[in-house]
């Protein structure tokens, strides 16, 4: 692909939020099974309120029910991986999710209007999750008032988000 023209249409903040948003619907279809099964392991149990403002569970025998509660967390944590593997592959390679599809942007390399690849990706995830969250998420709200509409994140990596 030949460098794109420098007066590329950059997506604005609140589409690139939309997108963050959708995506993590797709989280909710393996949190909401594991938040159930877990749940329903400690269906027998009971709960009581101490005079000491402490709650307290109680069980009985056999409880909770071993077997749903690991359920629940191997369905999180496979569901969790299957969610970052998914993101950082589309991310990486056609520099899509499916949450940019829906809201018609596009993560590329600033300099050559390629995808990222999945490394870059990777580092870019890492520095967002780390980085730019960790100060009340200032590096995601940068884009809000940077003149390219770039975060952190995008500035690390030299990636831009584009319009598609």
């Amino acid at each position: 692909m030949a460098t794109p023209d420098p007066a590329f249409d950059r997506a604005g903040f609140w589409i690139r939020f939309g997108s963050w948003l959708l995506y993590g619907l797709f989280a909710l279809v393996f949190l909401i099974p594991a938040v159930v099964l877990g749940f329903t392991a400690f269906d027998d149990c009971v709960t009581f309120d101490n005079p000491d403002g402490s709650v307290e569970v109680v069980c009985p025998p056999g409880g909770p029910n071993g077997g749903l509660l690991a359920a629940g967390i191997i369905v999180g944590i496979l569901g969790y991986l299957v969610v970052i593997v998914v993101y950082l592959r589309a991310l990486g390679r056609t520099g899509q999710t499916w949450g940019c599809r829906i809201v018609g942007i596009k993560v590329i390399r600033a300099e050559t209007g390629e995808p990222l690849g999945v490394w870059t990706a990777l580092g870019r995830q890492l520095f967002a999750n780390i980085i730019s969250a960790y100060i009340l998420y200032l590096g995601y709200l940068w884009a809000a008032w940077d003149k390219q509409g770039e975060t952190w994140h995008d500035k690390i990596v030299k990636s831009a988000v584009i319009k598609a």
